[in-house]
């Protein structure tokens, strides 16, 4: 569960922070935007690593 919704809030972070990119262009703005869209990265990645670690745990870390 937790794999689904970090990955689902991740893909929506970015999806925001592409938007927010869109409309605000080449300001001030836009290093909010990428810090969002770095921040929703993140969450697909620690999605994917509770998934893989879910399939075969090597360590129980995540």
């Amino acid at each position: 569960m937790r794999m689904i919704v970090s990955f689902i809030l991740g893909i929506v972070l970015i999806a925001l922070g592409i938007w927010w990119y869109a409309a605000v262009g080449f300001s001030i703005q836009a290093i909010l935007a990428a810090l969002v869209i770095a921040g929703g990265g993140a969450l697909v990645t620690v999605g994917i690593g509770i998934a893989l670690d879910k399939k075969s745990p090597t360590s129980r870390k995540l």
